[in-house]
């Protein structure tokens, strides 16, 4: 990995953090998330090209078997991505399903937590964890679903996830791919585990050596292109 881009990465990551802790402190907001909590780890989780090599360096060096098993499920859903990428609500579906991330550990952790990428990062609530669990909203009704509505406030949303996190992390990541963009030539944003498998393979890698436009054509020939869940190259 070009070292710009991985110190690119790993500050990225470390302001998100700051900023995050600086919003939650001027709030004096507490969030309930901690570790064994980890409905949000059944996401469809979309990043640029820069973390997925940042996570998958680490993962080599640390866990080549944590790395096969990632490498195995970003396979299958690159299937699921040249098959569905252009199904509406994909990933609400997806989620309902609870397909576990590939770095969730056996007690609710996270194999990869210090390099998790910054879309995980942004997913914080200071609400009861259990309504994080798949469907969780979904299923209230009565006494319940009116308990739950009344304990959102301006500052959640979508639902009771802390609205500010997210959209800081959205805005920390676009401005990491765009770092990429100027230092590669490109980017890919794509599912997490998709890309970190793509990375593994040599028509892959020749693609990015060789530059974007390969790149575009690597990815059109396996079909992840285009629609609301598919492949983007910029």
């Amino acid at each position: 990995m070009d070292p710009r881009l991985r110190q690119a990465v790993a500050g990225a990551h470390l302001a998100l953090e700051q900023r995050v802790q600086n919003y939650l402190a001027q709030r004096g907001l507490e969030v309930s998330c901690h570790r064994g909590c980890f409905a949000c780890c059944y996401a469809w989780v979309v990043v640029g090209l820069a973390e997925a090599e940042y996570l998958r360096e680490w993962l080599a060096e640390h866990s080549p078997e944590q790395l096969a098993h990632c490498e195995a499920e970003g396979a299958r859903r690159l299937k699921r991505i040249a098959r569905e990428k252009h199904r509406p609500g994909f990933a609400t579906a997806y989620f309902l399903e609870a397909n576990p991330c590939p770095l969730l550990t056996p007690d609710g952790g996270c194999f990869g937590h210090a390099h998790r990428p910054l879309a995980c990062r942004g997913v914080l609530t200071n609400l009861p964890p259990r309504y994080c669990a798949p469907g969780a909203v979904l299923a209230l009704e009565g006494p319940e679903k009116a308990t739950y509505q009344n304990q959102l406030n301006p500052w959640h949303g979508p639902e009771h996830y802390l609205k500010k996190p997210w959209q800081l992390s959205l805005r920390t990541a676009q401005r990491l791919w765009a770092t990429e963009q100027h230092l590669r030539g490109f980017t890919v944003v794509g599912e997490l585990a998709s890309l970190v498998y793509l990375l593994g393979q040599g028509a892959f890698q020749r693609a990015l050596a060789s530059g974007k436009e390969d790149v575009y054509k690597e990815l059109s020939r396996r079909r992840l292109l285009e629609g609301d869940f598919g492949f983007w190259v910029g």
